[in-house]
């Protein structure tokens, strides 16, 4: 790949020093960064930003500083003093056109000479640049920090990171008010090998976790925008929304390396992930009821009025539905529905619903029909009539399986390495109060030089693999090793399952006035917030 370096140049009197770059390589002693980057990046055309009157102060150094060093020749592009509005914009132009090169051509951006206005210009060109053009640049900026230089040494750091974080807050803003999910997707992929290449030079803490993230923004994203109600609420085991609120724990630690991606992804789970959680085999329940009024919120939100429409009409039909008719099934381990129950539910609901159904459907096929109607609704009125529709669905009272519904028993599990079989029985009973069984699933292994991401990932697929193998679970003990209880607790709560800790009282028995004996009294089950 060509690479160009755009430097600025001042009218100040440099000092030579020595610059030792991010990857702990020095360069010559020179007066000029410019010429030490131009090594470092082996450049292949050499730009710089200048006054007239620091060009004919320092051309002829620059010149000759490059020639010694069999660098290519600089080419000066003169820029005003930035004395007025117009000649900030004709700076401005100088700049953009630089950072705009050809295909196949990577900039290096040195802003360490930039003056007054010139270093927030450096910054919003190239956030422009990358934002506008279609197929922009790579773009990498440097600044060496002459003020921090020690033993003559002076460090240059590379500030790329931090226009990166930018493109990325913008993408996933993006993603929170569309849906759409491939950019804000590669834009994390992108971010999380960065993290991780930069992790390398030092092994810090734990290695990022950014990459994961990426692919299940992805597969959220897509189902989010093809509509794929059950791939969305319940996906393979989980659904794509409670893998992605798995994927943003774990993302949380790559925070602490970029700590504003903290609030960009709070900001994510909070209004978009968590109102969709809570369903676990199948959406014909209150759970499922609350997971789908919250999606027609969502895509009400976005101004996805075509999904609103149809999100709304099938989370009235399933209100009417058995499993079966609600994702109940698997097919290839997706979520799948019967058409025959499917049908039976929907005949249900016209029948019981008949003017909401007429509502519904006469608002659905104005968007369908893309207004080629007789009378079509205007914009806002149609707009209007949708968010009725939302509220009125969103308040309905869910309508529980009941009769011979294939519905699963509520089962309580013990997630510990004790068994049920030896509780006393007020423990005992006291989880058959809250379900009709108890099952239980051992506590698994935790490695000692296990990091952060890796127990995420260990909570993830221990909590997949129990919905999968006991689809009525409801209530859950945890306890065992604090660090996987911590991200198992959470994981599980994602998937609507409320999790317990079992509290004790401890009682010392005295015999004789030597022998002890401590016995543990069972006193109740306590939700972990």
């Amino acid at each position: 790949m060509r690479k160009r370096l755009v430097s600025f140049l001042g009218t100040g009197r440099y000092e030579a020093t020595r610059h030792r770059f991010p990857n702990g390589r020095e360069g010559a002693e020179t007066h000029y960064v410019c010429r030490a980057l131009a090594e470092f990046v082996h450049a292949d055309e050499v730009a710089i930003v200048a006054t007239a009157e620091a060009e004919a102060m320092h051309a002829d150094g620059v010149s000759a500083a490059q020639r010694a060093a069999s660098l290519p020749q600089p080419t000066f592009h003169p820029i005003p003093q930035g004395e007025g509005e117009a000649e900030l914009w004709r700076q401005f132009q100088v700049i953009k056109d630089l950072l705009r090169s050809p295909a196949g051509t990577e900039i290096i951006f040195d802003v360490t000479h930039a003056f007054r206005s010139q270093p927030f210009f450096a910054a919003a060109i190239t956030a422009f640049v990358r934002a506008v053009d279609r197929d922009p640049p790579q773009i990498r900026i440097f600044y060496a920090a002459f003020e921090a230089r020690y033993e003559g040494i002076t460090p240059v750091w590379e500030l790329t990171p931090f226009i990166d974080l930018v493109d990325w807050a913008q993408q996933m803003m993006l993603f929170l008010r569309t849906g759409r999910s491939q950019e804000i997707a590669d834009r994390t992929i992108v971010l999380g090998r960065d993290l991780n290449r930069a992790w390398a030079v030092n092994r810090e803490g734990d290695p990022p976790n950014l990459l994961r993230l990426g692919t299940t923004l992805r597969d959220f994203g897509r189902n989010l925008e093809t509509v794929r109600t059950g791939d969305i609420l319940l996906g393979k085991s989980v659904g794509s929304a409670a893998d992605l609120a798995v994927a943003l724990d774990t993302a949380r630690e790559s925070a602490k390396a970029v700590p504003p991606l903290a609030d960009v992804l709070d900001r994510l789970q909070h209004e978009m992930i968590e109102p969709l959680l809570g369903a676990s085999d199948h959406l014909a329940s209150g759970a499922g009821h609350r997971a789908l009024a919250n999606l027609a919120r969502l895509y009400r939100d976005m101004g996805r009025w075509a999904e609103v429409a149809a999100t709304v009409r099938e989370g009235c039909i399933t209100r009417y539905g058995t499993p079966a008719a609600a994702f109940g099934e698997r097919n290839q381990r997706r979520p799948s529905v019967d058409e025959a129950a499917r049908r039976d539910a929907e005949g249900r609901w016209n029948e019981e619903e008949r003017d909401t159904a007429r509502q519904i459907a006469a608002v659905r096929n104005d968007i369908e029909h893309a207004g080629f109607k007789r009378q079509p609704l205007g914009a806002d009125s149609l707009q209007q009539r949708l968010c009725k529709l939302v509220d009125e669905f969103s308040a309905l009272p869910a309508v529980e399986i009941s009769g011979n519904a294939a519905s699963h028993p509520v089962v309580f599990v013990n997630i510990s390495n004790h068994r049920s079989g030896r509780w006393g029985d007020a423990q005992r009973q006291a989880a058959l109060s809250l379900a009709t069984e108890i099952r239980d699933w051992p506590f698994p292994p935790v490695p000692p030089d296990a990091g952060a991401s890796e127990i995420a990932d260990l909570a993830a697929q221990v909590a997949a693999q129990l919905i999968a193998a006991i689809p009525g679970v409801r209530y859950a003990m945890v306890q065992g090793e604090f660090t996987l209880v911590y991200a198992l607790v959470r994981s599980l709560q994602h998937r609507g399952v409320i999790c317990l800790s079992a509290t004790t009282r401890r009682n010392v028995l005295e015999a004789d006035g030597e022998a002890k004996t401590t016995r543990f009294e069972f006193v109740r089950f306590r939700e972990y917030s």
